[in-house]
């Protein structure tokens, strides 16, 4: 398959396992993240594999950075087909002791990085008539999170951009869509906790195990990419229903 992938957070929790599905598939796949010696060892791992895949170290609140990560895209495969934003952060403070920084930060990477991003993609993308961008929202967006409004806020705004821009971009034939997990076990998500610890802290019924498994977003990932949703855009996706 001769498509292109730009994702983001790609060497995280999450990012790396959509890096290694759609890698497997045959898609050329552009490791995307700040922490960049984690985004070369996902890189070499999928090209020990027989995968195509390149990292390069972005900053997404950065214009510039996003910039220079488009056109390293475009310098060494000549074309950008699908984006997905999975860049994001995490703290948790209660509102009433929350560091401004603090929340500028998550609001920066978060939000403003999945705008960036897909601005800068988008570019690329509409005078070809084609492309897809899928972002990483969360349920979080919908519910809520105690301890962790900033994040909450900066997911919530990634579903109306999400919204907002499906219906600036469908007439150029680009479709939107975003991905809203529920609890899902990352490093991030856990913050140090157990496993026991971490699903009692998000309240997860025992019944079909109630976090999100990383193969179901790389599942939907790949049918938001597929041919069956070549008209399906504005949509958000929930894995597990929010609380």
């Amino acid at each position: 398959m001769d498509k292109v992938i730009i994702v983001t957070g790609g060497a995280g929790g999450i990012g790396s396992d959509i890096c290694r599905g759609l890698a497997s598939d045959g898609l050329k796949v552009v490791i995307a993240d700040y922490a960049k010696e984690a985004a070369e060892n996902i890189a070499a791992e999928i090209r020990k594999d027989n995968g195509e895949a390149i990292a390069i170290q972005v900053d997404v609140g950065s214009k510039q950075s996003v910039g220079d990560m488009v056109k390293a895209t475009l310098d060494k495969y000549g074309r950008i087909d699908f984006l997905l934003n999975g860049a994001g952060v995490l703290t948790r403070v209660p509102v009433v002791e929350m560091p401004e920084e603090d929340w500028d930060r998550v609001l920066r990477i978060n939000l403003k990085g999945t705008f960036l991003c897909s601005q800068a993609v988008a570019h690329h993308m509409i005078p070809k008539k084609q492309g897809r961008i899928i972002s990483i929202a969360s349920g979080r967006g919908v519910a809520g999170q105690p301890r962790a409004a900033h994040y909450a806020a900066s997911k919530a705004g990634i579903i109306a951009f999400t919204k907002s821009l499906a219906v600036e971009l469908a007439t150029y034939e680009i479709t939107v869509n975003a991905i809203a997990p529920g609890a899902t076990d990352t490093p991030m998500s856990r913050s140090g906790l157990t496993r026991e610890e971490f699903e009692k802290r998000e309240a997860i019924p025992p019944l079909m195990d109630g976090l999100t498994k990383k193969e179901e977003i790389v599942g939907l990932i790949r049918y938001l990419l597929s041919e069956a949703t070549k008209y399906v855009t504005g949509q958000t996706f929930f894995l597990r229903t929010p609380k």
